[in-house]
């Protein structure tokens, strides 16, 4: 396996693995003899337009922070993960927010009786933020981070994506379903999700005029990508199955509405050689128009003004890690590469292009 592939593999799921050891009670000792306690602290890496570091800031509670999910805010970014005490590991939802600097505004967990991890984030429209967390805890926050509602489906789904939806409040997946939830929080309606892996992040591409799209790995063909529908009621639409050549793997990395009403998604490869990323056009029926292979890294995702952002940790161990991000144009030539030395072993989570043409890389610190 290539240094992309478990680069990869460390995006979408190591955080999963680790969590599941500390949950087994292997994290409240040493790892051997003379090893601290595994702590985690989250990093963001801010890029200029030509790839320049902005600003580095590192967010260390002196417990183990985790990150999963980054947005552009109005005045600066939110940040979705977990908190929890090393020695007692109980991973409460939490959220951050930084300034346009860099420098953390707040930082607010939200209690909650049993284990649940914030795993993704977006405006609420009324300058706070609505909160997905594991099993289906939905937290809508004030712009100072205090909770003003929950919602919580107890349902199965470690990972839960949200997305403001198009006909008003917001749509959110995990697990074995998709839901509607309104401005007040009620739930107005809830479906099955069909043909996306229970166990897989989601993405949520919404319509503005109705309706959405999920993509994730495909529940009944390993390897595969499954892009589902839906109209605004949650009824299914179509629902199209991205299958892997012989040898590979797919794992979404993000998808997007096209102005013609198809849909394009970038998903990492995985398990072959060379790794790269994968670009699919879908039409408005869920034809499969179009699928390239771009010479790239997850996570991955647009530019706006058309192109590509990649990222991927190149070296990585205890000693420090070495963070390779690129933009690349529209045909996939590089038009910059940018190389950061981290001080800790690392993950990288997400890459989000930001609105003064940069980027920004969301990350964590393990710390032994």
């Amino acid at each position: 396996m290539t240094t992309d592939d478990k680069t990869l593999r460390i995006f979408m799921a190591i955080t999963a693995l680790i969590l599941l050891t500390v949950a087994a009670g292997c994290l409240d000792r040493p790892l051997t003899p003379g090893h601290r306690t595994l702590e985690g602290d989250v990093w963001v890496l801010k890029l200029d337009d030509a790839g320049n570091r902005e600003w580095f800031t590192i967010i260390d509670s002196g417990r183990f922070d985790e990150a999963l999910s980054v947005i552009e805010a109005p005045d600066g970014y939110a940040i979705a993960g977990s908190v929890s005490d090393v020695d007692e590991f109980h991973p409460t939802p939490s959220v951050i927010l930084l300034d346009r600097e860099g420098t953390v505004v707040w930082d607010k967990a939200y209690s909650s009786p049993d284990d649940r991890r914030g795993t993704g984030i977006t405006p609420d429209g009324l300058g706070g933020f609505a909160l997905a967390a594991s099993r289906g805890l939905i937290i809508l926050t004030d712009s100072d981070g205090n909770e003003r509602h929950r919602t919580d489906f107890a349902a199965e789904g470690e990972y839960w994506a949200i997305a403001l939806s198009g006909a008003g409040g917001w749509i959110v997946a995990g697990g074995d379903r998709i839901a509607k939830i309104d401005a007040n929080g009620t739930i107005a309606w809830q479906e099955p999700v069909r043909g996306v892996n229970p166990g897989s992040i989601p993405i949520i591409a919404p319509d503005p005029a109705g309706g959405f799209l999920i993509a994730g790995e495909a529940a009944e063909a390993p390897g595969a990508i499954t892009a589902a529908r839906f109209d605004d009621r949650g009824a299914p639409v179509w629902n199209t199955t991205i299958r892997s050549d012989p040898g590979e793997g797919y794992l979404p990395s993000a998808v997007r509405q096209d102005a013609t009403g198809g849909y394009s998604l970038l998903a990492g490869v995985t398990d072959g050689e060379p790794a790269g990323v994968l670009e699919i056009s879908l039409g408005g029926d869920g034809s499969i128009l179009q699928r390239s292979t771009i010479n790239a890294s997850a996570p991955v995702t647009w530019t706006p003004g058309g192109g590509y952002l990649s990222a991927a940790l190149i070296e990585n161990g205890y000693g420090g890690a070495q963070l390779r991000a690129e933009r690349l144009d529209e045909d996939g030539s590089v038009q910059w590469t940018s190389t950061q030395r981290l001080d800790e072993y690392s993950i990288i989570v997400a890459l989000i292009p930001t609105s003064d043409g940069g980027s920004a890389a969301l990350g964590m610190y393990m710390k032994y």
